[in-house]
């Protein structure tokens, strides 16, 4: 878990304050007390419920006309009622009589959420017609799932009237109906006929593939072919059968590569004005961003390890726009089902499925490490969506507020810094968080409830708080049975948090659903009831850097039928050429039998007390640094402390206080060794003083680490040395720093003990 900068820990060092997930700022506790609960994950009397066309028909003429609810069209309501009146349960007196149907939600599909319209424009002007004058008489309360401590708060209502960005539910829901003939409908036919024949999303979610082989068969493993995509690089592609890889493409123009026609008006403004991207003309992506979407366009699983502080936003442009074509295309596929569900001109189609949802509606889940970054992808999925006008937004001042630079950091401002630790702390950087956006064709819900979205936007924490524990009262993981599209953006970056919040996350997807939530089953795709959801699912991995944790998540986790794809980083000379000093860098290979962190960790601690420990405890080897993660700075400081031998320790968990004079003693007192984290160093970056030697324990996991501390040792008072402690499980980290052909020297050679300088 990333470390606050002030008032967060205690001043008993190594024990974190906070004894629960979601223990809340003072800041988000006044936040909640105006606004609500942080989100609602469930709503069980505003759950939408899946029903069929056909018993929409059936009573249409039967039933006398009733007020329509937020979640209900006006024919669902008397089949709801019915089958509550089956069950035994007694109708309340609802809230949502007042919830007139205006919202987004009159044009969805039941639980699915992908909101309904019809293909004939006299349909939906006479459905304007009628809705806008609904929508006159219909409360906050219809979509909020807030309203009820906004109500409690008259203050907070004449600020959001205020408010010149954001529109209430009300208007929202009117301008769904009244707007829904625009330009995007004179292509609406034109892009349903390219979706049935070669589009990628029919290809991969639709049609009827048989996966039985990939799925029983055990014994079928993985093929590894060697490929260089243009603008990518190096790769490998994985692949258990053939069959199923879909055709690349390289079209330069994005209605040819099947991205809807309401997307691609608005791909290079949001390019230029939120990315930062220099286009020439008529371009809409660079060619590394072309090149990058056409690799995720065929639906195949990618971990892309070259993400920088530089190509960032780039690669966010480039998952936004895919994640929000994937949410569209479902949506226009339900919307045309349901058009030929209810017209039914001919006999013949009664027996004709359309299977288009799946067991519940999210469809997309973004993982994202800060709330910052949860805003800037907000703020491009607003931009795409505005075509011709701006996107109706409900809560957006709320969002804002919640997602903005209350907690930004005074250190990302110290000129001293360097630019990727700038980059990365910029911005709220609150690592507990989710919010959940229902999308609608000219509208954005925020805050609703999980089993009323299509995105969610969430941090592992945010989300590990939800999931719970096995035996936990309140805990839910149904939302994240029908997860088509899976995007880790910065996954380094969790490392550096708690990876165990992302690895409980990836263990409870697609997993059986404790309750149906409502679900038509003739409308869920047959792959989805078997269970194959997992094989189906499409996850992308960006990183800064290829790590054995992020190479276990992708091999263990990804299961998708049609391959997967590992960009390869290509490293020639390494960070070590950044050193300015010419202190000679003594590696010492570990002989090690197992690639688990517990036994390297062992096998290292048993060679250090062997090899290391009788060098550095001489009189000349004062003030070492000894650089290690926090599981192995656990046990050195247990050792330490038994053997009762001179050092001192810092850690991400200390008080600021402590850190101070934990660092002013070591430059001034002169002890034998000072224990220093890996997580302390990525959320600090001090210039640590009084340097003279570096003990790398485990090798940085990030590599301009390793030039940036030993750069601040003293060679100018006495001579310096730097020793690093690594096995043949840390090859990548190996290379990262001094370079393929040395990193391959030292993994083969018959020495154990290699030593560079650098001049």
């Amino acid at each position: 878990m990333a470390p606050k900068r002030t008032g967060r820990f205690t001043s008993t060092r190594g024990k974190p304050k906070r004894k629960k997930y979601n223990l809340l700022t003072i800041r988000q506790q006044k936040d909640y007390r105006e606004f609500g609960e942080a989100h609602p994950v469930d709503s069980r009397e505003k759950s939408k419920k899946y029903i069929t066309v056909q018993d929409e028909v059936d009573h249409k003429d039967k039933q006398p006309p009733v007020v329509e609810s937020s979640d209900e069209s006006e024919e669902d309501v008397p089949i709801i009622k019915q089958l509550m009146q089956e069950i035994g349960v007694r109708e309340e007196e609802p809230e949502s009589e007042i919830e007139e149907g205006g919202t987004e939600e009159d044009e969805d599909v039941g639980d699915s959420g992908q909101e309904e319209e019809s293909g004939e424009e006299a349909e939906e002007a006479e459905l304007a017609d009628s809705d806008a004058s609904e929508a006159d008489s219909m409360s906050d309360s219809a979509d909020n799932p807030t309203v009820e401590s906004q109500k409690q708060d008259p203050s907070l209502e004449k600020d959001e009237a205020n408010d010149g960005e954001e529109i209430n539910d009300d208007e929202v829901d009117e301008d769904i109906v009244a707007e829904e003939v625009d330009e995007e409908s004179d292509n609406e036919h034109q892009d349903e006929l390219s979706l049935k024949e070669s589009d990628p999303f029919t290809k991969h979610f639709e049609l009827e593939t048989d996966i039985s082989e990939i799925v029983e068969n055990t014994s079928l493993k993985w093929r590894k072919k060697e490929l260089k995509l243009p603008g990518l690089g190096e790769s490998l592609l994985f692949y258990k059968t053939a069959d199923h890889l879909p055709d690349p493409e390289s079209h330069s123009d994005l209605k040819k590569l099947h991205v809807k026609h309401k997307l691609c008006n608005k791909v290079r403004s949001t390019n230029t004005q939120l990315a930062s991207v220099e286009l020439k003309s008529g371009e809409s992506l660079n060619h590394f961003q072309h090149r990058l979407f056409c690799a995720i366009n065929g639906y195949q699983d990618l971990l892309y390890p070259k993400e920088t502080h530089h190509n960032t936003e780039e690669v966010r442009m480039v998952y936004c726009l895919h994640a929000l074509n994937h949410i569209l295309k479902t949506r226009s596929r339900v919307v045309a089902h349901n058009t030929k569900i209810k017209s039914k001109k001919n006999k013949d189609d009664d027996d004709v499925e359309y299977r288009d949802q799946g067991l519940t509606r999210p469809k997309v889940l973004i993982l994202l490490p800060y709330r910052d970054r949860a805003l800037k992808v907000f703020n491009m999925i607003i931009s795409l969506l505005s075509s011709s006008e701006k996107v109706g937004v409900s809560s957006r001042k709320r969002f804002e507020s919640e997602y903005s630079e209350l907690d930004k950091s005074n250190l990302a401002e110290k000129t001293y810094k360097p630019d990727d630790f700038k980059k990365t702390f910029e911005g709220n950087i609150d690592d507990n968080f989710r919010v959940g956006l229902s999308i609608a064709k000219k509208s954005v819900r925020l805050y609703s409830p999980f089993y009323e979205s299509d995105i969610i936007l969430a941090s592992p924490l945010g989300l590990r708080t939800v999931i719970g524990l096995e035996g936990d009262r309140d805990r839910d993981y149904d939302f994240l049975s029908s997860i088509e599209v899976l995007i880790i953006d910065q996954a380094d970056i969790f490392l550096m948090q708690n990876w165990d919040h992302f690895t409980h996350v990836m263990n409870h997807l697609h997993l059986q659903p404790k309750e149906s939530h409502g679900v038509d089953f003739s409308r869920v795709r047959m792959w989805a009831i078997n269970g194959w959801s997992k094989h189906f699912r499409q996850t992308l991995m960006f990183s800064s850097v290829i790590l054995p944790e992020l190479l276990m998540i992708f091999n263990k986790h990804c299961h998708n039928f049609t391959g997967k794809l590992l960009v390869q980083r290509d490293i020639k000379t390494g960070t070590i050429r950044s050193c300015v000093s010419d202190t000679p860098q003594i590696f010492h290979r570990v002989p090690c039998d197992a690639p688990d962190g517990l036994t390297q960790r062992k096998a290292k601690f048993e060679y250090f007390k062997k090899k290391i420990v009788p060098y550095h405890t001489s009189a000349g080897m004062k003030q070492t640094l000894i650089y290690c993660n926090y599981y192995s700075f656990v046990m050195l400081r247990n050792y330490f402390r038994e053997t009762e031998a001179d050092f001192l320790f810092i850690n991400e968990y200390d008080t600021e206080k402590h850190m101070r004079n934990a660092r002013i003693h070591f430059r001034k007192r002169h002890p034998h060794f000072m224990l220093y984290t890996e997580r302390l160093h990525f959320h600090y970056r001090f210039r640590l003083r009084g340097i003279h030697h570096i003990l790398w324990f485990d090798l940085p996991q990030y590599p301009q680490f390793y030039p940036e501390l030993l750069n601040l040792m003293e060679t100018d008072r006495q001579s310096c040395t730097t020793t690093a402690l690594f096995t043949r499980y840390d090859a990548q980290k190996l290379v990262e720093i001094i370079g393929n052909k040395q990193a391959a020297h030292m993994l083969n050679s018959e020495k154990s003990v290699n030593m560079i300088t650098v001049s």
